[in-house]
């Protein structure tokens, strides 16, 4: 089977210097959407050219800016002149970084942030922001239906949202992309909830693939946890100067959805470990059965073997060989020897093989 490996959480530019921006190979062209609004109007626009969004100028209202797609190295140099986005966080949004984190620029703040996809298996995609005043400009590299609520409730004009500024805007954002966690984790859940209570039924060694399908997984989504967790404490106290005080009790909820998240992704984690070790515990029980029902059965033919051994000797003078009754003697002798040592070992439960 093969996954998608897109973001291994490093940017690769070598022999370039930093900020230099490259266009990712295959990028889409650019889809602009911009919305400006404030408490009593709202205005949202989708394909918005190049020639417009230079002509935007930041006012009164909250602007937002949204990039979908990668595809043209123009518009990335038209922000950063018209913007003022510092070309390391144009760097970062290109390269696809991967890991959560926030940089600061002076009045202004870059946050990268991941998203969970809809799918069998986990896959994440980055949302980059960047914060200045009343303008918000966000970043994906192909179009996302996370962002979608968000949108609908601005053109609600009693929203919190609406009422709010942009430092607001950037929380909805980042708390979208934690809201992807839910589904993930949820779907994850029940997969090893299928796995359990499959090997705990039918404990073998086919299941293991799965369980290490499954594991992988997992640690992908822990790997993407742990980063934002660290992302949402870090707005919460290193970045609070670029919120309001009425947006801070909101960054505190993200964090404890975020801590939410990877300690369920952890406990997921112990308890897959725990799945393995049943496999793998039962297996070897059942191992052992079989090895103490050999052993069992090597007993039992031991002294059989001894005695038959023992009249298979081509001597001449033998008392019993030349008795009538002698081979129906030793017969008997040899089979009730067998049932005697079968019976104590099935007694001790040496040839019980169903044992669990």
């Amino acid at each position: 089977m093969t996954r998608k490996n897109k973001h291994h959480g490093l940017s690769s530019n070598p022999g370039r210097g930093p900020g230099t921006l490259t266009i990712p190979e295959g990028a889409p062209a650019p889809r602009v959407r911009v919305t400006r609004y404030s408490h009593d109007k709202h205005e949202s626009r989708e394909g918005v050219s190049a020639v417009e969004l230079g002509k935007l100028a930041p006012g009164d209202d909250v602007l937002w800016i949204e990039i979908q797609g990668y595809g043209s190295k123009s518009l990335f140099a038209l922000l950063e002149k018209q913007f003022a986005v510092p070309r390391l966080a144009l760097e970062d949004v290109l390269s696809g970084c991967g890991r959560a984190k926030l940089d600061s620029f002076g009045d202004a703040l870059f946050v990268v942030a991941r998203a969970a996809k809809p799918g069998e298996h986990p896959e994440f995609e980055q949302i980059s922001a960047f914060l200045r005043g009343r303008v918000l400009i966000t970043f994906c590299d192909e179009a996302l239906t996370v962002l979608a609520p968000l949108r609908e409730r601005l053109g609600d004009p009693e929203s919190l949202t609406r009422r709010s500024g942009a430092d607001f805007l950037l929380y909805r954002v980042l708390d979208c992309a934690v809201d992807t966690f839910v589904p993930c984790l949820e779907h994850l859940g029940a997969r090893l909830d299928a796995v359990e209570a499959d090997a705990i039924a039918h404990a073998s060694t086919e299941r293991l693939q799965s369980l290490y399908e499954l594991m992988r997984d997992v640690r992908l989504v822990m790997r993407v946890a742990l980063p934002m967790r660290d992302l949402a404490s870090s707005l919460r106290h290193e970045a609070i100067t670029y919120f309001q005080p009425t947006t801070l009790p909101f960054l505190s909820d993200l964090r404890d959805h975020t801590n939410g998240a990877v300690d369920l992704t952890a406990h997921y984690r112990d308890l897959a470990v725990d799945v393995r070790e049943l496999i793998f515990g039962t297996v070897n029980i059942r191992l052992n059965a079989v090895m103490r029902m050999l052993a069992a059965v090597t007993a039992i033919f031991v002294p059989l073997s001894f005695v038959t051994g023992w009249y298979g000797m081509n001597f001449e003078f033998m008392p019993e060989v030349h008795w009538r009754y002698a081979y129906f003697v030793v017969l008997g002798l040899v089979a009730t020897a067998g049932f005697l040592i079968f019976r104590w070992f099935q007694k001790r439960g040496w040839t019980n093989l169903d044992e669990r």
